[in-house]
């Protein structure tokens, strides 16, 4: 009688510990990281009627008592939504937050967003934790960079935004327990250009020989001998192209131009064909017109041929400048004539062009200092000018390239022509069929266009000029028993002696 007075009340009561476990779990059903409990009930003890020897048990029960409840690990339901930092875990692991106290916690509830101050908080204010990479920090900018994040107003005083900028990480290592820290996201944050240092260009400089007229100054040694008349006021010249190296293949009749001028600044100009000889002569030409107290002085001697002309091939690339802007390497290639019977050279001129302003027709503009594109009505700042040379073997392929490395605004460049004795780059055959290519390194100025979590917990930074950077990695804290967690809310838990220590799966 007494036993089963007992047993009922102690029933009473353990179904009232069953019916609050559940009824908490339905409460919260719609709570995010909510994990549910399993009431557990044991009995107080039993009375045992028969002996211990015996081959069966016919004890009874005394009571029961509510022994323990055991949280529900199994997976949740895996939503959408337009949050960026609403996470979830796919399996084991918990986010570690840090509390005001700061104390650090675990749940599994992954909604997070960014505070006022940028801070990725859950809903309660707690800070998520994750490993930083230490790769932001406050920078200096240009004005005009600094005009394009913004200003606001502090105090009634128009105030610039604080710049911050990114060194590029692939992946934040996760390191060890303690080493976590607040993710503070800056809205602010600048992907600072990186100068080109390496470029590559590849093509055919085609050697097709190509013969018209052309028009050489006659070197100095080839300028006519004059004779002046004064008293019959005729003027006699003779020469020769002997020296002038640049006529190739002199023929009869070629025509030399020789332009004089005299005392007053007045111009004679006269012609004359070359004589089997290759030497020409103008005799008796009246000059009776000119003045001729100091007689005249040659300003110009040429020879018109007829003969190969030395071809000429302009390519040009896009480089990045170290201040972020889009430059210009530009290559003008001029074939050696005549060439030798197994090599074909061509000299070389490379410039980096930096847009300066639109060509103003009023300036007058060095020449030295800046390169004029009329046909696009620009002015560029010649950043630096190099020379060299391009040979070839007799098959095509690249024998020798002298031309030195280039200044890109106080970095190093090198053009990458191609290997010696292969085709992988600039080449010069009749036959090849080879399309223009070029490959360069460095990067734009970019700006932040926003944040994502990828699969492996790396919070990424993209930006405009499509870089992406890690910024942290998402701590996920294992247990060795998560059962031994304590409860501190619906969602909240702390670690204890029966949990064991938090650990780290690598």
């Amino acid at each position: 009688m007494n036993s089963s007075f007992y047993n009922g009340i102690s029933g009473a009561k353990t179904s009232q510990f069953y019916m609050d476990v559940i009824g908490n779990n339905i409460s919260n059903v719609n709570t995010n990281g909510f994990k549910g409990s399993t009431p557990e009930v044991s009995s107080l003890f039993s009375s045992i009627l028969v002996g211990t020897y015996n081959s069966y048990s016919n004890g009874v029960g005394m009571g029961a008592q509510s022994f323990n409840t055991a949280l529900d690990m199994s997976q949740g339901i895996l939503q959408n939504t337009d949050n960026t930092f609403d996470l979830a875990l796919g399996s084991e692991g918990w986010f570690g937050v840090q509390g005001a106290d700061g104390n650090t916690y675990y749940t599994r509830a992954g909604s997070f967003s960014l505070d006022g101050s940028g801070n990725l908080v859950d809903g309660d204010g707690n800070y998520l934790l994750a490993t930083l990479g230490n790769n932001i920090a406050v920078t200096n900018v240009d004005a005009d960079t600094l005009a394009q994040f913004g200003q606001y107003y502090s105090n009634g005083t128009l105030t610039s935004v604080t710049p911050y900028a990114i060194t590029e990480l692939s992946d934040v290592a996760l390191g060890t327990i303690g080493n976590q820290g607040i993710v503070n996201l800056p809205k602010i944050l600048y992907y600072p250009p990186v100068a080109t240092t390496q470029a590559s260009y590849s093509a055919n400089l085609d050697p097709t020989s190509s013969v018209g007229d052309v028009t050489l100054d006659l070197d100095t040694a080839d300028y006519p001998t004059m004779t002046l008349d004064t008293t019959a006021k005729t003027l006699s010249l003779s020469g020769s192209v002997a020296n002038t190296t640049a006529a190739l293949n002199p023929q009869k009749g070629d025509i030399v131009n020789v332009i004089l001028q005299d005392a007053s600044g007045n111009k004679l100009s006269l012609t004359a064909e070359l004589d089997e000889n290759l030497a020409w002569s103008i005799s008796d030409y009246d000059v009776n017109a000119y003045d001729l107290s100091s007689g005249f002085t040659v300003t110009s001697a040429t020879l018109q041929t007829e003969q190969e002309i030395a071809m000429q091939k302009h390519f040009s690339m896009t480089i990045i400048g170290p201040d972020g802007d889009k430059d210009i390497l530009d290559m003008t290639y001029t074939k050696v004539v005549p060439q030798t019977s197994t090599e074909t050279i061509w000299n070389a001129v490379v410039n980096i062009y930096s847009f300066y302003e639109t060509y103003d027709a009023s300036k007058t503009y060095d020449t030295t200092q800046y390169y004029i594109d009329t046909t696009a009505n620009k002015v560029y700042e010649i950043v630096d000018t190099q020379t060299g040379a391009l040979t070839f073997n007799g098959d095509g392929s690249l024998a020798s390239n002298t031309i030195p490395t280039l200044n890109n605004g106080g970095s190093a460049l090198t053009l990458n022509l191609g290997t010696v004795g292969q085709y992988d780059g600039m080449v010069s055959n009749v036959n090849l069929d080879k399309s223009n290519s070029s490959s360069s390194n460095g990067t734009l100025e970019g700006f932040l266009t926003g944040y994502d979590v990828d699969s492996n917990g790396n919070i990424i930074a993209s930006f405009s000029n499509g870089k992406s950077s890690s910024v942290a990695k998402i701590a996920v804290y294992h247990f060795q028993n998560d059962q031994g967690l304590t409860s501190l809310s619906s969602n909240l838990f702390s670690e204890s002696s029966n949990s064991g220590k938090a650990f780290f799966l690598h």
